[in-house]
C-alpha cells in the first residue's frame, strides 16, 4: 500500500547498542522571551548563551538533542501558574518574568535511534541510503493540539557529508508489518530509523557514498 504523508518529528525507537534504552533526558533552558515554538520531536541546537533554540533546515550546526517538553510559569496578573507542556508555545513570558527559568528536556544520547518520516520531495528512501547522512526539514509545522513535531528527513539531501545532522541506520519496513503506513519502500513518504550524527556530544562521521 502506498504511503500516506504523516509527519511526527523524531520519535525514540531504540538504541544503536541493541540494549533497552532509558531515553534519559538532559535538563536545559529556553530564554523566557524566545518567540519560536518548539515541539516534541524537534531537533534543537545550543545558542551561544547556553539556551536551546530551533535550527533551520540547511544550517550546518550540531544537534544539541531532540526536544521533549518543558516546564515554566505563566505571567498572570492574578497568579503565576506552573505549566508542564509537550511544546514551548513561542510566546514571551513578559518583561516581569525576565528572571524566570524555562526548563526544557532534550534527548541527547548519540546512541539513541529515532523513527522519522521522509519529506517525500524526490523518491522513497531505499536500502542503498542506509549509513548515509541526511538533512532535516521542518515539515508543515508542529501541532499545537497534540504538541507533536512535524520535522522530517529530506530525501532530497542524502549524502556522505560528515556535518549533516542525522545518519540513516535502517528503514521502518524492517520492523513494521506489511501494509503499515511508512513501510512501503517503493513509494514516497516512507519512514526511516536514524541516529544523531553531528551533535554536541559526538563529532559527525562521513556517510556511505551515494
Amino acid at each position: 500500500m502506498a504511503n500516506v504523508q504523516f509527519q511526527f518529528g523524531f520519535q525514540p525507537f531504540g538504541s544503536v547498542a541493541g540494549v533497552q534504552p532509558n531515553f534519559g533526558f538532559r535538563r536545559r533552558t529556553i530564554a523566557y522571551n524566545y518567540t519560536t515554538a518548539l515541539f516534541r520531536g524537534d531537533p534543537v541546537t545550543s545558542h551561544t548563551d547556553g539556551t536551546i533554540i530551533a535550527i533551520n533546515s540547511g544550517q550546518t550546526l550540531p544537534v544539541a538533542g531532540i526536544f521533549w517538553g518543558c516546564e515554566y510559569t505563566t505571567n498572570s496578573p492574578l497568579t503565576a501558574l506552573p505549566i508542564k507542556s509537550k511544546y514551548w508555545p513561542g510566546v514571551s513570558l513578559g518583561a516581569s518574568m525576565s528572571s524566570a527559568t524555562v526548563t526544557c528536556f532534550i534527548i541527547d544520547d548519540p546512541d539513541v535511534l529515532f523513527l522519522v518520516a521522509s519529506l517525500g520531495s524526490t523518491a522513497a528512501i531505499s536500502t542503498s541510503n542506509i549509513m548515509s547522512n541526511v538533512q532535516w526539514n521542518a515539515g508543515a509545522g508542529g501541532n499545537t493540539a497534540t504538541g507533536i513535531s512535524s520535522y522530517v528527513i529530506d530525501d532530497g539531501n542524502i549524502t556522505d557529508t560528515a556535518t549533516l545532522p542525522f545518519k540513516i541506520m535502517d528503514l521502518y519496513s524492517t520492523f513494521a508489518p506489511p501494509g503499515q503506513n511508512g513501510a512501503d519502500d517503493t513509494s514516497k513518504y516512507n519512514w526511516a530509523v536514524v541516529k544523531m550524527n553531528y551533535s554536541d556530544r559526538a563529532a559527525g562521521t562521513y556517510g556511505a557514498s551515494v
